[in-house]
């Protein structure tokens, strides 16, 4: 990870899709990284901004939600049903470009109310979470196709950008999301 919390742009189509879940892989290490090291930091946080715990549970709340979201879908693909994924209006264009292609969350956005995170969010039950929901879309990618990863898509209605995503796309938000969280973590004050 480097220091400003942000990664390098990744390819994101349906041939990409193992690299890009071996980078949600280590993304999510990264995430837990320091609350494997100093286990206090569970239940601390920067001032008035959740604890290392609760933004663990956050990001998997997410990978969660959407990981059963692409659950969903892959029957539709299956069967022929699923339409073609939506065109993307010019801020959904750019949002991809910067934020998902080149790896740049900016700090501030208000989180949907689903991915609200419980206030003492269990650790073993929460790095279970990660584990599986990235496992869910890795199984997911390993039964489709390179043109099948590309074709399925699940709409992100319940989060604060409602636009469509791919899967490849889906995998590496998270990827980018786990890392801005895992920055976030890394600038929780030492226990003093």
């Amino acid at each position: 990870m480097r220091d400003d919390g942000h990664h390098g742009a990744m390819a994101m189509r349906g041939e990409d899709l193992p690299a890009l879940c071996a980078d949600l892989d280590a993304a999510l290490r990264e995430l837990t990284a320091a609350t494997d090291r100093d286990p206090s930091l569970w239940t601390r946080g920067q001032p008035g901004k959740w604890t290392a715990g609760q933004q663990v549970a956050h990001v998997g709340l997410i990978l969660t939600r959407m990981a059963d979201a692409f659950d969903l879908a892959e029957p539709k693909l299956r069967a022929g049903t699923l339409p073609a994924i939506p065109r993307r209006g010019l801020v959904q264009t750019l949002f991809v470009a910067v934020v998902v292609e080149r790896g740049f969350m900016p700090n501030g956005a208000k989180a949907a109310a689903i991915s609200q995170p419980p206030d003492r969010p269990e650790p073993a039950a929460t790095r279970e979470a990660l584990t599986r929901g990235a496992g869910r879309l890795r199984a997911m990618g390993e039964r489709l196709s390179a043109a099948e990863r590309d074709r399925i898509w699940i709409w992100n209605s319940e989060f604060v950008t409602t636009w469509p995503y791919r899967l490849p796309e889906a995998v590496r938000i998270h990827a980018v999301h786990a890392r801005h969280h895992a920055w976030s973590i890394a600038r929780i004050p030492a226990r003093g």
